[in-house]
């Protein structure tokens, strides 16, 4: 089921506007992440979709159906939430089973249906257990297939994965990658991890203090940030941060008359090398403070214009605390104006 919201926005009795002129489109059968910090208005998108809250102008249509005025019960959404809310007096097989039950499907094809759901979040083996007796992720995989069990045309996720350990949240990052695949559900999940969305999402909605900042691939974002905030967003290491007036005369020759316009730089960690790269590139002089090494990682902290950034590609064999030059690859540099806007190279973007 495509969503559509057509420039809705939700104010509060108070008259305070959360969320402002939302306008996308969610494409049938796409995975979806909102990511964005606390706040930022993922739970409260998410809400206007399942229908628990009333947008205050605009529309929202699944496919071609204005479902605008409609209440959650009549969209026939699926949700997961945070604490899965289980019955806890119910076996795993009855809680699957319960919302098929409310539907009045008869008893044999609710059963077969539950058993074939089970089946597919890998709790086949579980079914007659309660839900006390399950792993947080066992659980999590019980309410997927309580939730799909109502053929909805759309599945929620509201940050379903933030209880478990980092180990089983990997685990069932994928889980739920698979199981969408699987249904081919529109499913829509909001979480304030970019590593979940950056990993499972087919495209990723960055929202903060209520605003859609952008809306991408991974990559796109990470490549092309249309801001200041999505670039410091996304990405591990998070993005080194300069003022632009330390390293203006370098950034002249690349953004020319723009050049003036650019408040702050961004550099990506892995954009600074000590080996001159074939690729375009500032020189520019760096102090290497330290390094730490393990496994494949390798941090360092440097200098550059009195300011501390993280490099990941410092070479091994480097001078401690001496100047050196630095050669920073263009693709991993992005400059923003006053306002935290984008600053594009003179004759485009240096991709």
């Amino acid at each position: 089921m495509e969503v559509t919201f057509k420039h809705v926005t939700l104010t509060y009795p108070n008259g305070v506007e959360v969320l402002h002129d939302m306008d996308f489109v969610i494409p049938d059968g796409k995975l979806i992440a909102l990511l964005g910090p606390s706040g930022g208005g993922k739970s409260t998108t998410l809400n206007l979709i399942s229908g628990l809250l009333a947008a205050t102008t605009g529309e929202i249509f699944f496919g071609d159906k204005n479902v605008t005025k409609l209440d959650a019960l009549q969209r026939g959404v699926g949700m997961v939430f945070q604490n899965y809310a289980l019955y806890p007096h119910m076996t795993v097989l009855d809680n699957i089973i319960f919302p098929m039950k409310m539907a009045k499907v008869d008893k044999d094809t609710r059963r077969k249906k539950a058993l074939e759901l089970a089946k597919l979040v890998r709790v086949d083996d579980q079914i007659d257990k309660k839900p006390g007796a399950l792993s947080g992720g066992q659980q999590q995989r019980v309410a997927i297939a309580r939730a799909l069990a109502k053929e909805p045309s759309i599945l929620l996720l509201d940050e379903p994965l933030s209880n478990l350990d980092a180990r089983l949240r990997v685990e069932m990052r994928e889980e739920i990658r698979r199981i969408q695949k699987a249904t081919g559900v529109t499913t829509i999940f909001v979480t304030h991890d970019q590593s979940e969305a950056l990993h499972i999402a087919d495209q990723i909605m960055v929202l903060d203090d209520g605003i859609l900042q952008q809306y991408a691939d991974a990559q796109e974002l990470y490549d092309h940030p249309v801001n200041q905030f999505v670039a410091s967003f996304i990405g591990d290491p998070a993005l080194n941060v300069i003022p632009a007036r330390d390293i203006r005369a370098a950034l002249v020759p690349v953004f020319g008359k723009q050049a003036q316009l650019i408040e702050s730089v961004g550099i990506r960690a892995e954009a600074i090398t000590t080996n001159p790269v074939v690729a375009e590139h500032l020189e520019l002089p760096i102090e290497v403070q330290r390094t730490l090494a393990f496994g494949r990682e390798r941090n360092s902290d440097v200098l550059l214009a009195n300011h501390k950034l993280v490099a990941t590609g410092i070479e091994r064999d480097v001078v401690l605390n001496q100047t050196i030059p630095a050669y920073i690859q263009l693709s991993g540099v992005h400059a923003f104006d006053a306002n935290g806007n984008r600053v594009e190279p003179e004759g485009g973007d240096q991709q």
